[in-house]
């Protein structure tokens, strides 16, 4: 009996480790969809492999074990190389600018308020609000905090991705990225320290509808290398930093990560999530610090504040 259920195990375990590792041979986009769980699915595959062993120890279920980790390895390199470079000096004193990107989910309106009421809080310098229709009724109190707006009526029709911000938004741009969703990408400058800093807020596709998020991805990429300068990129990219189209997006810009990306979704995950939410930055800026939001206030993401500071 035992010598049968470590068999089942090693198959099963065979079965994810060839599907995790298709990414490296073919670049068909269901893969790309399962790219975002090859660290989970690495850590899940080890231990089922290592139960199989412990069941009844041969070769097979050893090799499973270090495959296994072998994958699990190469994701966290693959999370180490997109990491922005350490930021020289001491820049704790440093004045920030500070971000906040929040998914809070078009169905979530009953927390319409607490929502509000988190963002007035926030202390953030601009908010990224995805899938915003809950907070059309509270534009009103928001706009005393945060003036300047586009989107939900500013530029846009629908109230789907929405940008807030204290001091004035120039050269502002509304973009759709594909023919699924409509103005799910918004291209602003802010002035900061006396630099121009490019602002985009995004939304893509899921992973899992053929190649379009690649297609919006190539598109979004297209748009802001031709930006000069700062430039800071957040929003709900549907994948992680893991995925082959997201790392092609963060070459072609870049673009890169803070050293830690804290899991956004699914809400019911905590931290033992997926990061699929992000925040990007591109030198001279940095990423001081990235934080989870404690809550996520009847959404299926967790949202992020960034504090973000110029680099010497």
């Amino acid at each position: 009996m035992r010598y049968f259920l470590s068999v089942a195990i090693c198959v099963i375990v065979s079965l994810v480790i060839l599907i995790a590792a298709a990414r490296y041979v073919v670049g068909i986009w269901i893969f790309t969809a399962i790219s975002s769980l090859q660290l989970h699915l690495a850590v899940t595959c080890t231990l089922a492999a290592v139960a199989a062993f412990v069941l009844h120890r041969s070769l097979l279920p050893a090799l499973l074990v270090a495959a296994s980790l072998a994958l699990g390895l190469h994701a966290l390199w693959m999370t180490r190389e997109m990491v922005q470079q350490p930021l020289a000096g001491n820049n704790v004193d440093a004045p920030a600018l500070r971000l906040m990107s929040f998914n809070i989910l078009s169905k979530n309106r009953e927390n319409a308020g607490a929502i509000r009421d988190l963002i007035l809080a926030s202390r953030a310098d601009v908010v990224n609000v995805l899938e915003a229709m809950p907070l059309r009724g509270e534009l009103g109190a928001l706009s005393q905090i945060y003036p300047y707006r586009i989107g939900c009526g500013e530029m846009t029709k629908t109230c789907d991705l929405m940008v807030l911000s204290k001091t004035p938004l120039t050269s502002p741009s509304v973009h759709s990225l594909s023919t699924i969703f409509e103005n799910r990408m918004i291209l602003s400058d802010l002035s900061w320290q006396g630099r121009m800093v490019h602002l985009a807020a995004i939304h893509t596709t899921k992973p899992y509808f053929d190649d379009f998020q690649t297609l919006e991805l190539t598109n979004a990429a297209r748009m802001l290398d031709r930006l000069e300068g700062p430039l800071l990129v957040a929003g709900d990219f549907n994948a992680s930093s893991l995925a082959p189209n997201i790392r092609m997006f963060l070459r072609w810009t870049g673009l890169r990560t803070a050293s830690w990306e804290p899991p956004t979704w699914p809400d019911w995950g905590g931290w033992f999530g997926v990061p699929i939410d992000h925040v990007y930055v591109r030198e001279p800026l940095h990423i001081r610090s990235l934080q989870r939001l404690p809550s996520s206030l009847g959404s299926n993401h967790y949202g992020l504040v960034a504090d973000i500071v110029l680099a010497p």
